[in-house]
């Protein structure tokens, strides 16, 4: 049966249009592919689209390099409506795909666009919601399934010239260093000036021995303080170990 085509010219303007699409088998990779479709030249204006099929629903693209594939705007001012619901039944896959090709973006770009009177101390750029009780899904999960990367696995930025809180490629864990500085041991801390201590712990500090005595020299001096057949030492700068407490 050939495929009928209908072309409207201009625009029109409706209280809704419903779009139906014929059955057939296979997934539709782009509108026309799969049953009848309808083409309209120019501006179309309705109070509301609804598409309700086993075939993809919808298949926006555009080859602009000034205009969005696509733009969901919701100008309500009150409420809880979104401007975007995605919801899926099927435990199977994800709810939402998203992938880029970026060179200097990030794939997902969040914006959240603040109070200055701090107004919003309750909003989050980003907010989970683990729901029922007892679930075991994580959080947030970050892997490479393809091999180790070279770049910052998190980064967060807040105070100039800091790298608050980041961690590396190579797993090591830097706090409050320079800008991006490499960590200069598994986990780096720096206390700042206005800070009172660089770690505070409440409740005890467990120390397992040392695999192996450690000999490394820091070029900014110092020492190391660690554990060995559950005695407590500390090697100096020049190499002097000296046991601060026996087993």
């Amino acid at each position: 049966m050939p495929v009928a085509r209908r072309l409207f010219l201009g625009s029109f303007t409706a209280g809704a249009v419903t779009v139906a699409t014929a059955a057939a088998t296979g997934t539709a990779s782009a509108a026309g592919e799969n049953g009848a479709t309808t083409t309209f030249d120019g501006p179309v204006a309705a109070e509301r689209f609804s598409a309700d099929t086993t075939l993809e629903a919808a298949f926006l693209k555009t080859t602009s390099e000034t205009n969005h594939a696509a733009t969901v705007y919701q100008a309500g001012t009150a409420g809880s409506g979104a401007a975007l619901n995605v919801v899926s039944d099927n435990p199977g896959t994800s709810a939402m795909y998203l992938s880029g090709t970026e060179t200097a973006r990030g794939t997902l770009k969040i914006t959240h666009r603040g109070y200055a009177d701090g107004s919003d101390a309750n909003a989050a750029a980003l907010s989970i919601d683990l729901r029922t009780d007892g679930t075991a899904a994580q959080g947030i999960y970050l892997t490479s399934t393809t091999g180790a990367t070279k770049g910052n696995l998190i980064a967060l930025r807040n105070n100039t010239g800091l790298d608050d809180f980041i961690v590396k490629g190579t797993g090591r864990i830097g706090i409050g260093i320079d800008r991006a500085a490499t960590p200069r041991a598994q986990v780096h801390i720096v206390q700042r000036t206005d800070a009172p201590a660089a770690l505070l712990v409440e409740g005890s500090v467990r120390l397992a021995n040392a695999p192996t005595v450690p000999t490394s020299v820091d070029s900014t001096g110092g020492g190391a303080l660690y554990a060995s057949g559950g005695a407590l030492l500390w090697r100096g700068a020049n190499g002097t170990v000296t046991t601060i407490a026996p087993a």
